[in-house]
């Protein structure tokens, strides 16, 4: 049981590395978890397709949620793969593909694409009933998506963070039989841009993740809480500076995984951005998502 709950287990961390596929709705949302080899694969392919619908389309820097009544939907389609570089160094890559609908109004286009450099810090040679498995990582964020300050539809045309960016972060697994518990969390900073004569200078921000999940012969049912931050993204111009508003929302998932093999996966997820947290300068929405994924044993 412990062996398919550790398989089951690597399967969760490219289902959760698609996080930014939940980001607000509104706009591009934070920067996403990268592709990860968390298990004893040499090379993995992941493929997710996910929908979701505004609930809320906007709440103020005081908490008040706010609704127009205009019905807004994002699709996302996020493929990506991970290959080991040594026994214990991976690299990875991340490709979304963003289309927003608001009423009769669609904007389609590549979401950030990201690369990633990780290493496995606690590898897992001997079980120990106590210390867990974790990878860490650099990632590297690009701007190919519009990000939510450039923006001239309202948010329509937005598809990532907007700006390049470096993060760094950490996964934390571990299984005790059927049961199976996750930690994940990342940091990122982001790099002024100019746009015509404003000046966009973003700050920093930050993800955490905690999930846990229960193992069957073939399925795996589990739970994801996850918290994003972003730092206000300062607008400047000619004689006017403008400082913007912090961004924060949190996400829970559920979600149910079939594994028919050790090289196979499928997961049925669903999420809603209006059970946790404090939201704030965001908008709010729930989905379902189905996500693949293949592994090459070593």
């Amino acid at each position: 049981m412990r062996s398919k709950a550790i398989f089951f287990l690597s399967f969760f961390i490219a289902l959760i590395a698609g996080s930014q596929a939940w980001a607000a709705a509104c706009c591009g949302g934070g920067v996403s978890l990268p592709a990860l080899i968390q298990g004893d694969e040499r090379a993995q392919f992941a493929a997710q397709i996910l929908r979701q619908d505004l609930l809320v389309d906007y709440v103020d820097p005081n908490g008040y949620w706010k609704n127009t009544g205009v019905p807004t939907s994002v699709s996302t389609l996020r493929v990506e793969g991970a290959w080991l570089l040594s026994d214990r160094a991976q690299m990875g890559v991340v490709v979304p593909v963003i289309s927003r609908t608001r009423l009769n109004e669609r904007h389609a286009g590549l979401g950030d694409v990201a690369g990633s450099l990780g290493y496995e810090f606690l590898p897992d040679w001997d079980y120990n009933p106590y210390r867990p498995k974790g990878v860490a990582y650099l990632q590297v964020v690009l701007p190919t998506g519009l990000g939510r300050a450039e923006s001239e539809r309202g948010g329509l045309d937005s598809r990532g963070h907007g700006f390049w960016a470096l993060g760094t972060g950490a996964v934390l697994t571990k299984s005790w039989g059927a049961w199976d518990a996750l930690l994940a969390g990342e940091v990122h900073h982001g790099f002024e841009k100019t746009s015509g004569v404003r000046r966009l200078v973003p700050g920093w921000g930050g993800q955490l993740q905690t999930g846990a999940g229960f193992n069957t012969r073939q399925f795996r049912y589990g739970a994801l809480a996850t918290w994003t931050h972003e730092d206000p993204v300062r607008l400047e111009s000619t004689g006017l500076s403008l400082p913007g508003g912090r961004e924060r929302y949190a996400t829970a998932n559920l979600s149910v995984s079939y594994l028919p093999s050790t090289d196979w996966g499928f997961t049925l997820s669903y999420v809603n951005q209006t059970w946790l947290g404090l939201p704030e300068n965001t908008s709010l929405a729930s989905g379902v998502g189905l996500h693949m994924q293949r592994r090459w044993a070593r």
